[in-house]
């Protein structure tokens, strides 16, 4: 009897056990996620795209809408302006460039339409209106214009300072009698000005007098005669007038001479494509040799030939243009 109530405790045990398992193991079974209905999006209207402007088409430089400028500022006028035409029909011809020559007055004018943003362009400027360029950052010298032939030729001009015997340099201007030819002569007064300016010394003031000759060999005279006791000439004719005449050269002595300032610098604005750039400066040499043009460019460049403007040939005018503290900005305005 008792071993019955055993078996039947223990069975009751075992299933009240079963019971707890099934309850908590229905417990931990992962729940399923509820699952929502989904919303309907709302349409929004879109408005209409706006097309954008058609971008301006840029025409390349050297053609008819959009012609290169040469703008030239010649010691004299054209005998007509067939010779301006011909010379743009040559270029266009050989290069497929359409070229526009522009003659004007005055390096400032040459200068205003190098240094306009408006069109490119070349233009073809003294010495001091190169320096100007530079000053301005308005473009690169391209070629220089060649005078005289063989060993005679160059591509420019130097000042060389005279003085009576006895005066040694430059500062004894002070209180003295300088002579010139006048006062917009390149050789006899505006290098030798800067030259001055450079040396710290004002060419207005400094000097007690300033006198003016109709020539260099005038100037010589004058120097050889007291009657002046500075002055300067070009320096080819230093030879001549001078160091070969031994009555001259016994009164008369060399003080400094000054960098070469170039006859005729081409500058180029930084706009133009170099493609183009290169066929127009070789096709501008080519018209210098040829028989037929190069009279004709010759009224305008005033070459006996144009030669290839390197940096550090021109490096040395810049030096000294900076040594002289003048507004170069200011004076190619």
């Amino acid at each position: 009897m008792f071993r019955l109530k055993q078996i039947f405790s223990g069975r009751i045990t075992r299933l009240l056990l079963l019971g707890l398992f099934s309850v908590i193991a229905v417990a931990c079974r992962p729940q399923a996620t509820a699952v929502l209905p989904t919303q309907i999006p709302t349409l929004t209207p879109v408005p209409k795209s706006t097309p954008l402007p058609a971008l301006p088409t840029i025409v390349p430089v050297g053609k008819t809408d959009n012609p290169l400028h040469l703008v030239v500022h010649a010691d004299t006028k054209p005998d007509s302006d067939k010779i301006v035409s011909d010379l743009e029909a040559a270029i266009t011809k050989k290069t497929e460039l359409v070229v526009k020559i522009d003659m004007v007055d005055s390096d400032a004018a040459a200068l205003a339409a190098l240094c306009s943003a408006n069109q490119p362009s070349i233009a073809l400027v003294s010495g001091l209106g190169f320096i100007a360029a530079n000053a301005k950052k308005c473009g690169q010298a391209q070629l220089l214009v060649s005078r005289g032939t063989g060993t005679n030729a160059s591509t420019g001009q130097i000042a060389t300072l005279i003085a009576r015997r006895g005066i040694d340099a430059l500062s004894a201007v002070k209180g003295r009698i300088f002579c010139r030819i006048s006062n917009t002569d390149l050789v006899s007064w505006i290098i030798p000005s800067l030259m001055m300016r450079a040396a710290g010394i004002d060419p207005v003031n400094a000097p007690k007098t300033i006198k003016e000759y109709a020539e260099a060999a005038d100037l010589v005279s004058a120097v050889s005669s007291s009657a002046c006791d500075i002055a300067a000439i070009p320096d080819s004719l230093v030879s001549k007038l001078v160091t070969d005449d031994k009555a001259v050269s016994a009164k008369v002595t060399t003080l400094s001479s000054s960098v070469e300032f170039p006859y005729a610098v081409l500058v180029a604005s930084s706009d133009i494509p170099l493609s183009a750039l290169t066929a127009l400066n070789n096709e501008l040499i080519s018209l210098s040799k040829d028989r037929q043009l190069k009279a004709n460019l010759t009224q305008l460049f005033g070459q006996s030939s144009l030669v290839v403007a390197k940096a550090d040939d021109l490096q040395p005018l810049l030096d000294f243009a900076t040594s002289t503290k003048q507004d170069f900005v200011r004076l190619g305005s």
